[in-house]
């Protein structure tokens, strides 16, 4: 278990990868949007009908037809301009799309690529209808909550028992598939302590609404204390602590130390 005095924080937790990429797709979709709505207001502006001259007719190509006027078939611009603001807009677009694929491409594989992240403390997980089950790498196992501290890196190995499951921690933007027989990996890093939740984001029986236990994330002094009274290597001692933190986190005596609360 981590000695919180040697862990080491990333420079990118997940949470910051991904709100990154919100916010550059959000603010690329905005600015894209602006200009193809000004384009189309400017378009309808320039191009509306002209007002009719003095004899009724109107300074475009046309023939009447019944006494309908409409504007001939078959006919195309004489300039050469709009072919190339075609080709430009679609060369300009490309780089745009282009563009986001290999920035979004890069920083998923960072958040892929586990082996590049050296976690202070793994944790083994195993989805089954209708839980989760976690086991530390002191031994210790549980199926109630995950506990951790925060700012550790924490390596999640994940599997199932049963059936194909998901386990996501939306508020840490952890997320992986829990396939029977196989094991995948994730990991994350909480920088502020409170609650979060584990949801199976896989549709896994008629239970599968009821698969959500509750993260929590302790504070790096309460996980300090914890160490310097208990043996965390030894998986009876830790268990102990366990179930006097989750008691007292029950009762409400860890509240005004915790920053996130869901």
């Amino acid at each position: 278990m981590p000695r919180l005095g040697a862990v080491a924080s990333l420079s990118r937790t997940q949470v910051d990868i991904f709100s990154r990429l919100y916010l550059v797709f959000l603010g690329m979709g905005t600015l894209v949007g602006i200009v193809v709505i000004s384009y189309l207001l400017y378009n309808a502006y320039k191009y509306r009908a002209d007002e009719p001259d003095a004899d009724g007719k109107y300074d475009v190509e046309e023939v009447e037809d019944d006494g309908v006027v409409r504007p001939k078939l078959g006919e195309m611009p004489s300039s050469s301009k709009g072919g190339k603001k075609l080709f430009l807009s679609f060369g300009i677009s490309a780089v745009i799309v282009l563009g986001l694929i290999i920035y979004s491409y890069s920083l998923l594989l960072y958040v892929e690529d586990t082996g590049d992240v050296d976690p202070d403390m793994e944790v083994n997980v195993e989805g089954f209808q209708f839980a989760w089950a976690y086991e530390y790498d002191n031994g210790f196992e549980t199926t109630d909550q995950l506990v951790v501290p925060n700012e550790a890196v924490v390596g999640l190995e994940v599997t199932s028992r049963d059936v194909m499951h998901n386990y996501g921690i939306r508020g840490l933007r952890a997320k992986t598939d829990a396939i029977p027989g196989q094991t995948t990996e994730t990991w994350f890093q909480a920088e502020e302590s409170g609650e979060y939740k584990a949801i199976c984001f896989e549709l896994c029986g008629n239970g599968h609404s009821n698969m959500r236990e509750d993260v929590l994330v302790v504070p790096t002094s309460v996980w300090e204390q914890g160490q310097e009274e208990y043996d965390f290597d030894d998986p009876e001692e830790f268990g102990e602590w366990y179930d006097q933190t989750i008691e007292a986190w029950q009762n409400g005596e860890l509240d005004n130390q915790l920053e996130v609360t869901n």
